[in-house]
């Protein structure tokens, strides 16, 4: 059975530390597709305010472009209401009844979980790949995660072979990989502050920012 991993996220905007740890999971568990989400409605950035859809979407899809395997879904796009990750990972799976899926996560994310709205429910849907996140990991990780996840742990070392998981259970990978130190937040902050932001995004990424005027930047439009 093919492997399909899923990345959930607001993506605002997609830099490196988004892509150099997903290239790295993508060829230590040999996935055929990594499908990336942006999130329409975010629960958790309710009030906040995020790049439109349509730019934040159009940013991992020039991200992606040079990797044949990655791809962009609108999947989230319109729905009504918070767009809530067990809805989304739960209708992608009814897509691909014969693939096995993974879904994507930092670190960071994955010491929230019992936050998420239907947690116990999500991970029950997929396996869970959690990346390095610099923030928190080992010990500090293991303090967070729920007792009921505890068994599912499987540590996974970068580029090393992943046997196939046993029949009907899902696991919780902990992919080992030296975390790459940046944040949608810093690269938002960075700009304004009118720093540069060249060596944490993807070229065709600043370009669109610069081009938008996204996140303060100045547009060369009218």
């Amino acid at each position: 059975m093919r492997r399909v991993a899923v990345f959930g996220g607001t993506f605002d905007p997609v830099h490196l530390g988004h892509l150099v740890p997903t290239v790295g999971a993508a060829e230590t568990f040999g996935f055929s597709q990594v499908v990336f989400i942006p999130a329409f409605d975010p629960p958790h950035k309710q009030g906040a305010v995020l790049a439109p859809f349509s730019h934040r979407f159009a940013m991992l899809a020039l991200a992606t472009q040079p990797y044949d395997r990655f791809f962009v879904s609108d999947l989230e796009m319109g729905r009504p209401g918070p767009t809530y990750t067990v809805d989304t990972l739960r209708e992608f799976t009814r897509r691909c009844p014969e693939s096995e899926v993974y879904f994507l996560l930092g670190s960071d994310s994955f010491s929230q979980i019992e936050t998420w709205h239907r947690w116990q429910e999500l991970v029950d849907l997929a396996h869970l790949v959690v990346l390095h996140r610099a923030t928190v990991w080992g010990d500090k990780l293991l303090e967070l995660v729920p007792a009921r996840l505890r068994e599912r742990l499987t540590p996974v070392r970068l580029f090393e072979p992943v046997p196939d998981p046993p029949p009907g259970r899902k696991l919780v990978y902990l992919l080992e990989h030296e975390p790459f130190p940046v944040s949608a937040s810093l690269i938002r902050e960075r700009l304004q502050a009118g720093q540069t932001i060249s060596e944490l995004v993807p070229p065709e990424v600043h370009r669109w920012i610069v081009k938008y005027g996204l996140y303060h930047q100045v547009s060369h439009g009218c």
